[in-house]
Protein backbone atom coordinates (compact mmCIF):
# COMPACT_ATOMS: atom_id res chain seq x y z
CA UNK A 1 0.00 0.00 0.00
CA UNK A 2 2.92 2.56 0.69
CA UNK A 3 4.30 1.64 -2.67
CA UNK A 4 0.70 2.48 -4.66
CA UNK A 5 0.93 5.72 -2.11
CA UNK A 6 4.62 6.81 -3.30
CA UNK A 7 4.15 5.97 -6.39
CA UNK A 8 0.68 7.69 -7.12
CA UNK A 9 2.45 11.30 -5.14
CA UNK A 10 5.59 10.74 -7.16
CA UNK A 11 3.37 10.81 -10.28
CA UNK A 12 1.54 13.76 -9.06
CA UNK A 13 4.20 16.14 -8.34
CA UNK A 14 5.50 14.85 -11.79
CA UNK A 15 2.43 15.92 -13.56
CA UNK A 16 2.34 19.29 -11.78
CA UNK A 17 6.16 20.13 -12.72
CA UNK A 18 5.41 19.37 -16.28
CA UNK A 19 2.11 21.87 -16.32
CA UNK A 20 4.53 24.73 -14.74
CA UNK A 21 7.32 24.49 -18.05
CA UNK A 22 6.12 26.79 -20.55
CA UNK A 23 6.11 26.00 -24.26
CA UNK A 24 8.54 27.53 -26.36
CA UNK A 25 7.12 29.44 -29.36
CA UNK A 26 7.32 27.54 -32.61
CA UNK A 27 5.80 24.01 -33.30
CA UNK A 28 3.21 22.55 -31.49
CA UNK A 29 4.93 20.17 -28.57
CA UNK A 30 3.27 17.44 -29.92
CA UNK A 31 4.59 17.85 -33.73
CA UNK A 32 6.89 14.76 -35.96
CA UNK A 33 10.33 15.79 -35.72
CA UNK A 34 13.69 13.98 -37.54
CA UNK A 35 17.18 14.95 -36.37
CA UNK A 36 20.21 13.16 -37.55
CA UNK A 37 23.88 13.82 -38.10
CA UNK A 38 25.57 13.64 -41.15
CA UNK A 39 29.30 13.18 -41.46
CA UNK A 40 31.52 14.33 -44.90
CA UNK A 41 34.86 14.23 -46.12
CA UNK A 42 34.50 17.37 -47.80
CA UNK A 43 34.53 20.85 -46.36
CA UNK A 44 31.53 22.45 -45.26
CA UNK A 45 31.82 24.77 -48.15
CA UNK A 46 31.33 22.11 -50.47
CA UNK A 47 28.06 20.53 -48.50
CA UNK A 48 26.31 23.99 -47.85
CA UNK A 49 26.48 25.13 -51.58
CA UNK A 50 25.30 21.80 -52.93
CA UNK A 51 22.68 21.26 -50.15
CA UNK A 52 21.34 25.02 -50.91
CA UNK A 53 22.03 24.87 -54.59
CA UNK A 54 19.57 21.82 -54.70
CA UNK A 55 16.80 23.52 -52.39
CA UNK A 56 16.99 26.19 -55.08
CA UNK A 57 16.77 23.51 -57.95
CA UNK A 58 13.82 21.46 -55.93
CA UNK A 59 10.61 21.22 -58.11
CA UNK A 60 7.91 19.09 -58.98
CA UNK A 61 9.18 19.20 -62.55
CA UNK A 62 12.50 16.85 -61.28
CA UNK A 63 9.86 14.15 -60.36
CA UNK A 64 10.13 14.74 -56.39
CA UNK A 65 6.03 15.00 -55.93
CA UNK A 66 6.17 15.93 -52.79
CA UNK A 67 9.66 18.75 -52.85
CA UNK A 68 8.27 21.79 -52.55
CA UNK A 69 11.16 23.63 -50.52
CA UNK A 70 11.80 27.15 -49.94
CA UNK A 71 14.84 28.84 -48.50
CA UNK A 72 14.99 30.77 -45.55
CA UNK A 73 18.39 31.81 -44.97
CA UNK A 74 21.65 30.80 -45.53
CA UNK A 75 24.96 31.29 -43.96
CA UNK A 76 28.22 29.12 -44.86
CA UNK A 77 27.02 27.44 -41.64
CA UNK A 78 23.53 27.64 -41.06
CA UNK A 79 21.00 26.90 -43.95
CA UNK A 80 16.92 27.22 -43.02
CA UNK A 81 14.34 26.02 -45.41
CA UNK A 82 10.58 25.64 -45.03
CA UNK A 83 8.82 22.44 -46.83
CA UNK A 84 5.21 22.34 -47.91
CA UNK A 85 3.53 19.44 -49.45
CA UNK A 86 1.89 20.20 -52.93
CA UNK A 87 -1.95 20.32 -51.63
CA UNK A 88 -0.76 22.85 -48.27
CA UNK A 89 -2.00 20.64 -45.75
CA UNK A 90 1.25 19.87 -43.87
CA UNK A 91 4.47 22.09 -43.66
CA UNK A 92 7.74 21.48 -41.97
CA UNK A 93 10.60 23.61 -40.90
CA UNK A 94 13.99 22.21 -42.03
CA UNK A 95 17.40 23.80 -39.90
CA UNK A 96 20.92 22.26 -40.94
CA UNK A 97 23.86 23.28 -38.64
CA UNK A 98 27.59 22.82 -40.03
CA UNK A 99 30.52 22.64 -38.28
CA UNK A 100 33.99 22.01 -39.79
CA UNK A 101 36.36 18.95 -38.52
CA UNK A 102 39.48 19.64 -36.98
CA UNK A 103 41.13 16.44 -37.11
CA UNK A 104 39.65 15.57 -40.19
CA UNK A 105 39.06 18.44 -42.47
CA UNK A 106 36.00 17.33 -43.27
CA UNK A 107 32.33 18.48 -42.09
CA UNK A 108 29.15 17.61 -39.47
CA UNK A 109 26.29 18.59 -40.29
CA UNK A 110 23.46 18.71 -37.64
CA UNK A 111 20.02 17.97 -39.56
CA UNK A 112 16.71 18.95 -38.32
CA UNK A 113 13.09 18.59 -40.08
CA UNK A 114 9.94 19.59 -37.71
CA UNK A 115 6.80 19.67 -38.45
CA UNK A 116 4.29 22.78 -37.71
CA UNK A 117 1.09 22.33 -36.22
CA UNK A 118 -0.27 19.88 -34.65
CA UNK A 119 0.18 16.22 -35.99
CA UNK A 120 0.80 13.04 -35.58
CA UNK A 121 4.01 11.89 -33.86
CA UNK A 122 4.09 9.13 -36.66
CA UNK A 123 4.56 11.38 -39.70
CA UNK A 124 5.46 7.54 -42.23
CA UNK A 125 8.86 9.48 -42.23
CA UNK A 126 7.63 12.19 -43.96
CA UNK A 127 10.49 14.63 -41.73
CA UNK A 128 13.19 11.90 -42.51
CA UNK A 129 12.69 12.28 -46.04
CA UNK A 130 12.68 16.07 -46.06
CA UNK A 131 16.23 15.86 -45.32
CA UNK A 132 17.14 12.55 -47.11
CA UNK A 133 15.75 14.37 -50.31
CA UNK A 134 18.33 16.94 -50.17
CA UNK A 135 21.28 14.25 -49.42
CA UNK A 136 19.86 12.15 -52.84
CA UNK A 137 18.84 14.33 -55.30
CA UNK A 138 22.13 16.34 -54.99
CA UNK A 139 24.51 13.02 -54.51
CA UNK A 140 25.79 13.53 -51.13
CA UNK A 141 24.78 10.72 -50.15
CA UNK A 142 27.25 9.14 -52.53
CA UNK A 143 30.44 11.38 -51.68
CA UNK A 144 33.18 9.46 -50.39
CA UNK A 145 33.19 9.10 -46.29
CA UNK A 146 29.61 10.10 -45.86
CA UNK A 147 28.02 8.94 -42.91
CA UNK A 148 24.53 9.32 -41.49
CA UNK A 149 23.83 9.14 -37.67
CA UNK A 150 19.75 8.67 -36.62
CA UNK A 151 17.68 6.39 -35.12
CA UNK A 152 13.75 5.97 -34.29
CA UNK A 153 14.22 7.59 -30.92
CA UNK A 154 15.98 11.07 -32.70
CA UNK A 155 14.38 10.55 -36.09
CA UNK A 156 10.09 9.77 -35.47
CA UNK A 157 9.12 7.46 -38.39
CA UNK A 158 12.51 6.52 -39.12
CA UNK A 159 11.77 2.79 -39.74
CA UNK A 160 8.54 3.64 -41.29
CA UNK A 161 10.19 5.74 -44.04
CA UNK A 162 10.04 5.29 -47.96
CA UNK A 163 11.19 8.45 -49.73
CA UNK A 164 11.01 8.70 -53.27
CA UNK A 165 13.15 10.97 -54.35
Amino acid sequence: MRTLLLASALFAGLIGSLAAVPVPPGPAPYSAFCRTVWLFAKPCTEVSTTIVQQIQEFSPLIGCDECQYMLVSATPLSIKANHTTIEGLQAENITLSLSNTKTTGGCRVAAQSTSLGFTSLLDDGLNYCNLYNLLSVSGLNRSPGFMEMTNEWACLGYGLATCKA
